[in-house]
């Protein structure tokens, strides 16, 4: 019974920290220069891309201003601009 208890604190004490995290706004991912980067790289800025939005998309559903929500959303858009226009450049010197 104690042992249960315990998780149970453990639970909660974990999904309530990683609440109060997702209220955090969340940093910018670095993306790789298309010129130089390597297949790696690219699959990295993919998935820390990803992991950005989803993180910004927690972020949007907290409790924050109006001007905090406009400026994480032109940031959203920002980070997935600049990482389409990365791949396409990398992928134009790939076949060139």
């Amino acid at each position: 019974m104690k042992a249960s208890k315990n998780f149970l604190i453990a639970a909660l004490l974990t999904s309530c920290s990683s609440l109060a995290f997702a209220c955090d706004k969340p940093a910018t991912p670095e993306l790789p220069d298309p010129a130089s980067a390597v297949t790696p790289q690219m699959v990295k800025a993919k998935n820390d891309v990803k992991a950005f939005l989803g993180a910004a998309e927690a972020y949007l559903k907290c409790n924050i201003s109006t001007k905090q929500h406009n400026t994480m959303v032109d940031e959203m858009k920002s980070v997935a601009d600049d990482f389409n226009g990365i791949v396409r450049a990398y992928k134009a010197r790939l076949a060139g």
